[in-house]
């Protein structure tokens, strides 16, 4: 687990469903990216993968909130609900959506200018990225109109772009895979 900033980490654990046919120049990793904030009273674990036991430790005492930006991104959200008594959704501002596409959530943490995404964009291999190959094609969705779709989301002031596929990536990277 690395710490991104105070109150902001970042871990990454291997995908219990991924096969080698997932993988590949347009595929995702085994390993997949979960994120918590301490937002002060209230604890926040976005798309968590095997929550290393420091969690339990850094959530005592707070509200635990479990965000997730797809329902296919529940992962170990089970277990968090078990082990530390979280609740699933959106937090009272903690947590907002601010984009969706085809039940693909873009997830805005205020208090630390941080968007989560799921799907929408990546940083695997490499950069953030829209991952072309995960365009819905058959209902026309190109690069250029799910681009459009989110690029509203520069007018806020973003600081991090935290992929759950790849590195954490900045509001610089955002900009670059919205051009």
């Amino acid at each position: 687990m690395e710490q991104l900033r105070e109150g902001l980490w970042w871990w990454t654990g291997t995908h219990p469903d991924w096969t080698p046919e997932d993988g590949g120049p347009d595929g995702w990793g085994a390993d997949v990216s979960s994120y918590a904030f301490d937002c002060g009273d209230v604890f926040v674990l976005v798309d968590p993968i095997s929550p290393p036991s420091v969690i339990d430790e850094l959530a005592e005492g707070r509200r635990v909130a479990v965000g997730l930006t797809s329902e296919w991104h529940g992962r170990s959200t089970g277990e968090v609900v078990e082990r530390l008594g979280a609740s699933v959704g959106p937090q009272d501002g903690t947590v907002e959506v601010k984009a969706s596409i085809a039940d693909d959530h873009v997830l805005w943490i205020p208090a630390y200018g941080a968007l989560v995404f799921g799907d929408l964009l990546i940083a695997e291999p490499g950069e953030l990225r829209i991952p072309d190959a995960w365009l819905n094609t058959k209902d026309g969705e190109t690069h250029e109109s799910r681009a459009d779709g989110l690029r509203h989301l520069l007018e806020l002031p973003v600081e991090h772009a935290l992929p759950t596929h790849g590195r954490p990536s900045t509001r610089a990277d955002l900009e670059r895979a919205l051009a």
